[in-house]
């Protein structure tokens, strides 16, 4: 991941709803790439509130070492492991038990960066436990098998000019996954046949379709139907599997990375701009709902982040978890006050790319370009 140029406005994209390529965002080397990388944070906690009850952040272990830029890491359904994509070309699975190394996926194709990650979920027709689908830069989708480490599949479609891909995910029942990248089109496979089921552009369509690179592809759990993708064109779009095409979209959002989350009926932005970075919307009606101060709570820093991913936490969807670049933090927000502060984990040496909450309990890690995973854990206190 990348962070963005500060001097000068922000790039912005036209007018909403005209299908024209916008300028992309511009681009720099941080200065703190010439810094030494550590492997140390801080927490900085949200004030005591006198009669309230505290959610304090415990600091479980960090793994990994500094050689590395891990671009998406995700837990797996038991939360015993967490797997983190990697820019060197392997995929490293840690025991989240005690942060040990359990196992290293080594890419078929050098050392591709390993984009993003999912482990499919164990339903239906999906026996096999274990199983983790990866996407990389030269637009593979890849089935592996954790204790074998064997690649069990590969999926890759010709003639496409961007060939990048950068998000996945799946559908309730793991029967569909969807993949985007650098060209902007929706695309959905079968994943019992590994086939190609409908490629979406959004090309004549009332509501027209992406016009850059798309870094993130959200799944509806309760409308499996409803996909909604996020990128570089300042638009977060709703698709509608059924129709085949867009049925809406947001205007604002600069979506460059793992930013968008759904949970019951509130999508979840995180934007890569230097305002209005973390933001809730009404999936029915896509309308604002909220935009949570990223500033509240005790001031670390002064210089505004910009976001690459954000979350729910799983168990509840009261806790929403954010990260970013330019101030290299991470950031968590409760629900009951309003989305008010809860902690800040800061000091970070390089860029957080990404976030995962555990499926069970208040586990939750975060990594990025300093190549360390660093888990966490939220206690609440009478």
């Amino acid at each position: 991941m990348q962070t963005r140029k500060q001097e000068g406005a922000p790039p912005r994209s036209p007018v909403p709803g005209i299908a024209a390529k916008p300028a992309e965002p511009v681009f720099e080397r941080r200065k703190d790439e010439n810094t030494p990388i550590t492997n140390t944070h801080r927490i900085v906690q949200a004030p005591e509130v006198p009669g309230k009850e505290q959610i304090r952040i415990d600091h479980v272990f960090t793994a990994g070492e500094p050689n590395k830029k891990i671009f998406n890491i995700r837990f797996n359904e038991d939360d015993k492991y967490i797997a983190c994509t990697c820019d060197n070309g392997q995929v490293q699975i840690y025991n989240t038990t005690n942060g040990s190394l359990a196992s290293v996926i080594n890419s078929t194709r050098g050392k591709i960066p390993f984009t993003s990650v999912r482990w499919r979920p164990t339903i239906g027709a999906n026996k096999i436990k274990n199983v983790l689908v990866t996407t990389n830069a030269e637009g593979f989708i890849q089935h592996w098998h954790l204790h074998s480490d064997k690649c069990l599949s590969t999926v890759t479609e010709e003639g496409i000019t961007d060939s990048q891909l950068f998000g996945l995910d799946y559908n309730c029942d793991a029967t569909k996954f969807a993949a985007v990248g650098g060209h902007p089109t929706l695309r959905i496979y079968d994943e019992y046949t590994r086939t190609l089921d409908m490629s979406l552009t959004g090309e004549a369509c009332v509501v027209p379709g992406h016009t850059s690179r798309v870094y993130c592809a959200k799944f509806d759990r309760e409308r499996p139907y409803l996909v909604v993708t996020g990128g570089w064109d300042f638009r977060v779009i709703v698709w509608d599997l059924r129709e085949k095409s867009p049925i809406d979209s947001i205007y604002g959002p600069l979506i460059c990375g793992d930013g968008i989350d759904i949970c019951d009926d509130q999508i979840l932005t995180s934007s890569w701009t230097d305002a209005n970075q973390l933001q809730l919307y009404d999936l029915g009606t896509r309308k604002l709902i909220q935009t949570i101060d990223w500033m509240a709570g005790p001031k670390t820093y002064s210089d505004p982040v910009f976001l690459y991913s954000g979350q729910f936490s799983k168990i509840d969807g009261t806790v929403i978890l954010g990260c970013g670049s330019n101030t290299n933090e991470a950031k968590l927000f409760d629900q009951e006050t309003g989305y008010k502060h809860i902690a800040t984990i800061t000091d970070i040496s390089r860029e957080i790319n990404t976030v995962d909450f555990a499926n069970k309990g208040g586990f939750f890690a975060l990594a990025g370009g300093d190549g360390y995973l660093r888990m966490f854990n939220l206690n609440l206190l009478a």
